[in-house]
């Protein structure tokens, strides 16, 4: 089973505007403790909208590289 990527949300960077929870199409995060969360790991299927929206770049996808045969 591959391991799941998912956001990784720096809660220094965080200002819990919840912009990222609202563009969120899959309902994947929420906020819990007055923090985002990703309450749902399951229906994040990295679309890349609650990076591209935070104001403070608080959340990045986290990307593996991979190089196919040459």
């Amino acid at each position: 089973m591959a391991e799941q990527f998912l956001p990784a949300i720096d809660e220094a960077k965080c200002i819990v505007c919840g912009l990222c929870v609202k563009v969120c199409p899959n309902q994947a995060l929420g906020i819990i403790g007055n923090r985002p969360r990703i309450t749902n790991p399951d229906a994040c299927d990295y679309t890349g909208a609650c990076q591209e929206i935070c104001p403070t770049e608080a959340i990045n996808l986290l990307f593996e590289i991979v190089f196919g045969d040459e």
